[in-house]
């Protein structure tokens, strides 16, 4: 299990002065000059992954390959662009299995570490996965995910997930974090026979600039809104969920996670969907129901939590009431390196 921090490194540019003196001058005479500066070595870059857990599941596991960084000139539907393989400690080409549930509350796992990248503006970032089920009768003996049924394949289509924009600075080291928010990212296929990880609801961050958002929900919050009659069932879609959106959002445009991509309902004008969200837990210390947002950019939030929000599909808008109960929402402000208390309590 490893987690580190961005180091941020420094250009030195020397300026050569030349000035006019006293004494004897020749119209013949060469000035010499400065031998050419050395180029610039290209930044040293890490990544990593981590995750934000998903609903009853106990573990999600896929076997990654390498990252394929591709910049504005490479085609979108190939394998162009600049390739980073994971490799092993002899720096063999090798693959590497993570359970990613192994991996929450700031945890990381260093898959490639110490890369030289061009600086420059990469569109995206793919992950290359290996021997991922192609269909919900595949094999899981690479990628695979184990639920209260037992072990079912996990599928990633056509072994590459494409992420977003990436971008190398001139910093000497920088490192990033691919975030799995696996209750947007991890579908249930195949009538329940399979499981799919899609690219929606993964984030790359920075990971010098991101915070931590964390805190308790009162127990008697959990039945208090409508429709909340249900208990905290742990393991199971118990449906008490807290969400967090980027920015000022009000309560009439708060909406529960769904993939506009692929979603088949009507989804309300101004609807803003989650930049994460996570089920509550209970501690087995306090018996206090805790959530937690790790791998935050440095900003503006709102936090809200629902206590209503059983069968919240990851592709449909299922029009679950937020905040529930009402006025349980936040807004808090992210910094870099810094962890925020926010709890819900009875108003």
């Amino acid at each position: 299990m490893s987690s580190f921090l961005n180091k941020y490194g420094f250009v030195a540019v020397a300026f050569f002065i030349a000035g006019c003196g006293g004494g004897s001058s020749s119209d013949d005479t060469t000035p010499s000059l400065p031998p050419p500066p050395a180029p610039t070595p290209d930044p040293i870059v890490s990544f990593a992954v981590a995750d934000a857990p998903a609903d009853s599941v106990t573990s999600v596991n896929v076997t990654i390959a390498s990252i394929l960084l591709k910049s504005a000139s490479d085609d979108d539907d190939d394998d162009s662009g600049l390739s980073i393989p994971l490799t092993d400690s002899n720096g063999n080409a090798a693959t590497m299995t993570i359970n990613l549930m192994d991996y929450q509350d700031g945890e990381s796992k260093l898959i490639i570490e110490n890369a030289s990248i061009p600086v420059g503006e990469y569109k995206s970032l793919v992950l290359n996965t290996e021997g991922c089920a192609q269909n919900p009768n595949g094999s899981a003996e690479f990628c695979w995910v184990d639920d209260i049924e037992g072990r079912k394949p996990l599928k990633t289509p056509s072994n590459k997930l494409r992420l977003g924009a990436v971008t190398i600075t001139a910093d000497s080291e920088q490192a990033f974090v691919i975030e799995f928010n696996l209750r947007s990212s991890l579908v249930s296929t195949g009538n329940g026979r399979s499981y799919n990880l899609k690219p929606h609801g993964v984030n790359i961050v920075a990971n010098g600039d991101v915070g931590k958002l964390m805190g308790m929900v009162d127990a008697n919050l959990l039945t208090a809104g409508n429709g909340c009659e249900t208990v905290f069932e742990p393991e199971t879609d118990h449906g008490k969920i807290v969400y967090l959106y980027e920015g000022d959002v009000a309560s009439s445009f708060m909406a529960d996670e769904f993939d506009p991509d692929v979603a088949q309902n009507t989804i309300p004008e101004g609807m803003v969907k989650p930049y994460r969200s996570d089920a509550l837990v209970q501690d087995s210390e306090t018996a206090e129901y805790r959530y937690g947002f790790a791998h935050l950019p440095a900003g503006m939030y709102t936090v809200a939590f629902s206590c209503s929000a059983v069968g919240d599909d990851s592709e449909e808008f299922d029009s679950v009431v937020i905040p529930n109960p009402e006025l349980q929402r936040h807004v808090v402000t992210i910094v870099a390196s810094e962890d925020l208390v926010q709890d819900f309590t009875e108003n």
